[in-house]
């Protein structure tokens, strides 16, 4: 029963995300309507996609810990830094493109890992609840 509670709370969270991102990105386009989207670092970064995944992995990794995990909260830490670096300098290119590329590759590492290390402590989880009721 808790793991389809636990599993409605993360599903729950992922909609949750993309209704924020339905409600903000019309607003971040209607105010930079004067400047053409285009396939960048600081639009992929600024669409806030890529740190919503980390954050999805991240509370899912740890959902499955029994304790709190200062790892990811670092990891978390430095990517949302440097969310916040590549926003503030989004209309100085040199700045802000190094910036959003550091916040992409580490949300695409930390992603991976997390999906990774998830995988595994899942199935040692599972490994110990078949051995606890066996």
């Amino acid at each position: 029963m808790s793991r389809l509670i636990g599993s409605i709370v993360v599903i729950a969270y992922v909609l949750a995300c993309f209704g924020a991102l339905v409600i903000w990105l019309p607003n971040f386009l209607a105010v930079n309507i004067d400047i053409q989207p285009e396939a960048s670092w600081r639009y992929v970064t600024a669409t806030g996609v890529p740190f919503g995944m980390l954050l999805v992995t991240t509370i899912a990794r740890q959902s499955l810990k029994g304790f709190f995990s200062p790892v990811m909260l670092f990891q978390v830490l430095f990517a949302g830094a440097l969310l916040y670096a590549g926003l503030y300098a989004f209309y100085f290119p040199l700045q802000a493109n190094f910036f959003c590329a550091a916040h992409l590759a580490l949300c695409a590492v930390s992603v991976v890992w997390n999906l990774y290390r998830h995988r595994k402590e899942l199935a040692l989880w599972e490994r110990s609840q078949a051995a606890a009721a066996a």
